[in-house]
């Protein structure tokens, strides 16, 4: 099933400076010249967390591996399946916190392997478990975000579910299938299946029926099956196959997509559940003749659905938005563009990624193009395939994305003998970083510049500091001191946040204010300096460096309450005294003065 993967670009401001997102082409993951069978899939979870499955051999004997994504990096391939088995395909769901489940058919048993989660690196497999056999096929997977996952596949023409919870697995007493005398669940009718925030799931799938092959769904509430599984496909149409499925944070809310003869014609056709009933069908591939449907939501049900036109011709799309397929739209162009497979990913900005194969100018390769959140047009074409590496074979690409807008891409490329496992990714630039707006002077001259980073998944920031536009320093923390003093004055300053590819992204040019200059001070005493006599203090002060005069304190040295006055009258009795003035600035700035008072007798 399409993850949620996501796209990127982010929305162009005039401040904060924003350098643009970008697509980087395929890398080798596994190989080159790797002995890689297939992509199974590639999950992302919302936190940037994520693994590509995959088969490849191995002793002799093709096997379950994956790759894992940390840091917006692919990670050394591990294999997670046992000793013995001839793997035949292979998925993987991916939750927050590295949390990997995966799931594998081996001699048409099904097995799974779970990565606990819940610790800041990557933790190992804690031992595979059999589901099912013999028999089994077409698995699928999906892992909601508290953790919990369901894996669905289809043996002896039924279609089997078992549940995830922590480590332990349970499995749905009961077949799902809507006709326990039906097959179900076989080649295109295979099942899919999608978990909710609550930890629940959708499945569907299809059947053959007396009147030809169906589009069910049912709700999985723990391991209890909803009473009734419903028919989703047009009545009044033909054959129904190959559904997909995604569902909002709120269970109540899904999306199926579907492909059925309608007119002497194949159409896409979407049906939303809202609760416990499929609202009336949409079609998203514009009146064309289309098939391979897929579609990806977030958690509030923002989207897309793509599907493959007329043959292979044409890759098309549609805007999932306010519950409604918006009109399709040509994806793919080119001189001999045959574009195949087309698959998808929505982010929880509502950003859009979309990526199929397709043969153009004599080779195979794989493109790829994003939709910003803010925008209703699709951006570019993009090569996301390595030319040196060689085609992209079957079974074509995989996308999925973080909650922000990256997002990576799977494939197979190269020739028999001489495969390679290979990823692209969409790196989305770095968050703008945050400098809070003041208005304050600072009184040192080397002060410590703090801010917040914005959100980067990906890998770790390095931040740049410009000071009126020239670098002072680079840090890797959010705050620096620069080496060299600031001189007492207004100045700009910006803070430049670079990720691990380059890309850049810069914060709003705010004001540092700098004041180390003390105030001036005068102090003037009159009267007759005698016991009992009034003597004016008259205190001049004035800063100079451009924070202002907060305060001054007169302190008469005989132990009477002090003064914030200019002028003031004080009388003193006979003694020697120490009259001690200060001016404080804003910055914090101080000047003092000291004045030795002798009060004589009268």
């Amino acid at each position: 099933m399409p993850r949620r993967l996501i796209v990127l670009l982010l929305m162009l401001l005039v401040f904060p400076a924003t350098a643009r997102a970008d697509w980087f082409p395929a890398a080798a993951i596994d190989g080159p010249n790797a002995d890689v069978v297939a992509v199974g899939n590639v999950d992302v979870a919302r936190d940037g967390t994520g693994a590509v499955a995959y088969l490849r051999k191995d002793g002799g004997f093709t096997h379950a591996f994956v790759s894992r994504i940390v840091g917006g990096g692919w990670r050394a391939p591990e294999r997670v399946d046992p000793a013995t088995g001839e793997a035949t395909e292979v998925k993987v769901a991916v939750g927050e916190g590295n949390r990997i489940v995966v799931a594998w058919v081996a001699d048409g048993i099904v097995y799974a392997n779970v990565a606990q989660g819940g610790t800041p690196e990557p933790g190992g497999f804690v031992g595979h478990t059999q589901l099912s056999g013999p028999n089994a096929k077409s698995v699928d997977i999906d892992l909601g975000i508290n953790g919990a996952a369901y894996v669905t596949w289809e043996q002896d023409g039924n279609v089997i579910a078992a549940r995830l919870q922590d480590t332990t697995w349970s499995w749905v007493p009961t077949p799902l299938d809507g006709d326990p005398n039906a097959v179900a669940g076989t080649g295109v009718l295979r099942p899919k299946v999608a978990v909710s925030a609550e930890g629940y799931a959708v499945i569907t799938w299809g059947e053959v029926g007396p009147a030809g092959t169906r589009v069910w769904a049912r709700r999985v509430t723990g391991l209890t099956l909803s009473a009734v599984p419903q028919i989703l496909n047009l009545p009044e149409g033909g054959n129904a196959d190959s559904p997909e499925i995604d569902i909002e944070e709120d269970g109540s809310f899904a999306w199926v997509v579907f492909r059925q003869d309608i007119a002497g014609g194949s159409r896409t056709i979407g049906r939303r559940l809202v609760g416990s009933l499929f609202e009336a069908p949409e079609t998203f591939d514009g009146g064309l003749s289309s098939d391979e449907p897929r579609v990806d939501i977030n958690g509030d049900g923002v989207g897309f659905g793509v599907a493959q036109g007329n043959g292979g011709a044409l890759a098309l799309g549609a805007w999932l938005f306010r519950d409604h397929f918006q009109p399709s739209m040509g994806l793919a162009s080119g001189p001999s563009a045959t574009p195949t497979r087309p698959d998808v990913s929505a982010s929880d900005r509502g950003d859009v990624a979309v990526a199929w194969r397709t043969g153009e100018l004599g080779g195979t390769i794989a493109r790829a193009r994003y939709k910003d959140e803010a925008s209703t047009a699709v951006g570019p074409e993009f090569t996301v395939s390595n030319p040196a590496l060689g085609p992209v074979v079957d079974p074509g690409v995989s996308i999925s994305g973080d909650r922000v807008g990256d997002f990576a891409v799977a494939m197979v490329q190269g020739t028999p003998g001489a495969y390679t496992l290979t990823g692209a990714v969409f790196d989305r630039a770095p968050g703008a970083p945050f400098i809070e707006e003041t208005t304050t002077y600072k009184r040192k001259t080397r002060p410590d510049l703090r801010w917040r980073a914005g959100i980067e998944l990906w890998g770790a920031q390095r931040f740049r500091v410009y000071v009126d536009n020239v670098v002072i320093g680079e840090t890797t923390s959010e705050t620096l001191t620069p080496r060299v003093p600031l001189t007492t004055g207004k100045h700009t300053w910006q803070v430049e946040a670079v990720d691990v590819r380059g890309q850049t992204s810069r914060s709003r040019v705010r004001t540092l204010r700098i004041d180390a200059l003390a105030p001036t001070l005068s102090v003037k005493v009159t009267g007759k300096r005698a016991a009992g006599q009034n003597l004016k203090v008259t205190v001049r002060a004035t800063d100079t460096g451009g924070a202002g005069l907060d305060h001054i304190t007169v302190d008469y040295g005989d132990k009477s309450a002090k003064s914030d006055k200019a002028t003031t009258r004080h009388k003193y009795k006979r003694g020697t005294f120490r009259l001690k003035v200060a001016a404080v600035d804003k910055a914090g700035n101080v000047t003092r003065k000291e004045v030795r008072l002798r009060i004589k007798k009268k």
